[in-house]
């Protein structure tokens, strides 16, 4: 499996770039505009709807904003300029830094221009202002979108399963990964520990939220921790073997195209479950994995010794269901 970037990528990657200095952009020219009537001090908090409860000097603030864009704005350019990555790596790469560019760029023009209209930074109101706020939460949207999608190619295993016509085949796997074993039995004993705390001083309620995340992250790490990988005329499952809970099925009939192939973990997002638009994995460490796209020109990828045994098994099954579904008419019509 490759990843192939769409033509034109280098002015789209100059574009989003250019997006990513807006913010700085932004906040510079203000400040440029308006440094003769900013007050010493800017409204920098509220508590609610009502008229702000804190403030930061005005040279503060606005260091703070530049820090935020400025450093948003490098990262761009370290992320357009990177030769070796994945045009999906630098799509999220930009969709993440545009969050602080966002940010930064909105808190300092909504409250220097608030603070300027109302004249005393503690009488300043947000009011509609504030959708802005959330609205520049999305910032890095724009930079993700102008960049290029990748096209990701299929290939099929040359290799066939020596089969009879009516003879099937079936292979099965346990991968462990103790890595998560180790850090699911650790988070249990932090789980327990806080809770302790929590008990002793009277406030388990309060801390639900913090508990109840602790044991489904130890819950999905159990999961991934020991699985198993079968391909037989069914198709492909993995089903974790401690919960019993399948991780992903693609049925054979689905199947268009299998191959062994060497797994990174930067190719499909990171280590774990990873979900990435198009395609998902299950990657536990660098090196031979098994990939499979589906007719629909999704992938899926899982790290397992040996790949091209079951490569082989399901190319095999899946031409013999093909074979069978297009043999299925002749012999209607050779009976008739």
């Amino acid at each position: 499996m490759t990843e192939i970037t769409a033509p034109r990528s280098t002015a789209r990657r100059a574009a989003a770039v250019v997006i990513m200095f807006v913010p700085l952009a932004a906040v510079l020219g203000s400040f440029a505009l308006w440094r003769n009537q900013l007050p010493p001090e800017l409204a920098s908090h509220w508590s609610g709807t009502g008229p702000a409860d804190g403030v930061m000097g005005a040279m503060q603030f606005l260091t703070l904003a530049v820090a935020l864009t400025g450093s948003a704005a490098v990262a761009s350019v370290v992320i357009g300029v990177w030769p070796s990555l994945l045009a999906s790596t630098r799509r999220y790469g930009f969709l993440i830094a545009g969050l602080p560019a966002g940010i930064g760029a909105q808190t300092w023009l909504v409250s220097a221009y608030l603070t300027m209209q109302a004249g005393d930074p503690y009488e300043v109101v947000q009011g509609p202002w504030l959708v802005l706020g959330f609205v520049s939460y999305a910032y890095g949207l724009l930079p993700f979108l102008v960049l290029p999608k990748s096209r990701l190619t299929s290939s099929d295993v040359e290799e066939r399963t020596t089969l009879g016509p009516d003879e099937g085949g079936a292979w099965s796997r346990v991968v462990t990964a103790r890595l998560f074993l180790w850090v699911a039995v650790a988070l249990a004993a932090a789980g327990i520990v806080f809770f302790w705390i929590a008990a002793a001083a009277n406030d388990v309620a309060d801390s639900a939220v913090v508990l109840v995340t602790i044991a489904v992250t130890a819950v999905v790490l159990l999961s991934l921790s020991r699985y198993r990988v079968t391909a037989d005329w069914r198709g492909l499952r993995v089903v974790s073997e401690l919960l019993r809970v399948p991780l992903k099925r693609i049925r054979l009939d689905e199947i268009d195209a299998v191959d062994a192939a060497e797994i990174t973990p930067k190719e499909w997002g990171g280590w774990g479950y990873r979900v990435l638009p198009g395609k998902s994995a299950l990657i536990l460490r660098t090196g031979p994995g098994l990939v499979v796209t589906t007719i629909g020109g999704k992938q899926f990828a899982i790290t397992v010794d040996d790949p091209g045994v079951p490569a082989a098994l399901l190319a095999t099954l899946r031409d013999q269901r093909r074979a069978s579904a297009l043999s299925a008419p002749s012999s209607e019509i050779e009976q008739e």
